[in-house]
Order: C-alpha cells, then sequence, then structure tokens
C-alpha cells in the first residue's frame, strides 16, 4: 500500500437530497402501483425496477472521495474511479469555470478553452484541475473541500517526482 499524502472524503449533500427525493417519489409511486394494481399503461415492472436503480444512484452519489498518493491521484464518485500517476500529471490549478460549462454535477466529460475534461463534480464545492498527459483527457477536474490543500499536496508531489 503506497503512502497516502492527502485523503478526503466529501458528502454531497446536494446530490443526496435531490436523487433522495427523486427516490422518494418513485417509491412512494411503485407503492401506490403495487396497491392499486394500476400502472396506467406502463409496464408493472418499470416503476419498481427505476426505484431501485435510484436507490443505487443516491448512494452512488452520496460520496466524492480524494485520495492522493505516493503512486497516483484516485477520485471515486461511488463506483466510479479515475486515477493518474504522477508520470501523467504535468501541473494543478483552481478551476475558474462555473459548473454550468460542464452542463450539471456528478461525472461529467466537458471542454473548456478547447481541452476536454473529464469532472466529478459536487454542488457547491470549489473545484481543482488536474493538467495531465498520455490520458484520454487532458484535464481532470474534481470538487474538494480544501482546494488549497489539494493543489499544494500536487504540487508538492510533483517536485518531489521532476528530482
Amino acid at each position: 500500500m503506497a503512502e497516502i499524502i492527502y485523503e478526503e472524503r466529501l458528502f454531497s449533500r446536494w446530490m443526496t437530497l435531490i436523487l433522495g427525493g427523486v427516490t422518494l417519489f418513485i417509491l412512494w409511486q411503485a407503492m401506490q402501483q403495487l396497491q392499486t394494481g394500476s400502472s396506467d399503461g406502463a409496464p408493472v415492472w418499470l416503476m419498481p425496477s427505476m426505484a431501485v436503480l435510484f436507490v443505487v444512484f443516491t448512494i452512488n452519489f452520496m460520496w466524492l472521495t480524494i485520495r492522493i498518493t505516493a503512486e497516483e491521484v484516485v477520485v471515486s464518485y461511488g463506483l466510479f474511479r479515475y486515477r493518474v500517476r504522477w508520470h501523467d500529471i504535468e501541473d494543478c490549478y483552481a478551476d475558474e469555470a462555473s459548473a454550468v460549462w460542464y452542463g450539471g454535477y456528478g461525472v461529467r466529460v466537458g471542454w473548456r478553452a478547447g481541452k476536454r475534461r473529464l469532472i466529478y463534480n459536487t454542488i457547491g464545492d470549489p473545484r481543482v484541475v488536474l493538467l495531465t498527459r498520455s490520458t484520454p483527457t487532458p484535464e481532470f477536474v474534481f470538487s474538494t473541500a480544501y482546494p488549497d490543500e489539494v493543489i499544494q499536496a500536487v504540487r508538492g508531489r510533483l517536485k518531489l517526482e521532476k528530482r
């Protein structure tokens, strides 16, 4: 196991609230359908299946985890995990773009200043950008509660890697 330089687990409060609300509504609809036996023309399995799917989505997007080790930077949003090795990282800086540029929150692929970005973001939290090379996306953006600490940890490790 590699030495952990920085670790953060960020609770995605708004994503959980929004997805949880939708999940509760779908569960209520599924219970109504099962009690009345009426599906209004929809297949009987649809609402229970949607309820299960949204429970999984809600649980998956509750936490964004950041782990910076001596070997790599790993950011995961539940089952979605992205790793960048140090030899593929050029720099790290604060993201100034609005989440509107990315089309929302969660796991996204977007464009900014002509560069493709992979984004793991939460609602209302600042983001940092890893400028990468030899990866499918030249920039990797993720939310963090402590952007200055993340930038400092990444840049500090990059200095060690260049020796």
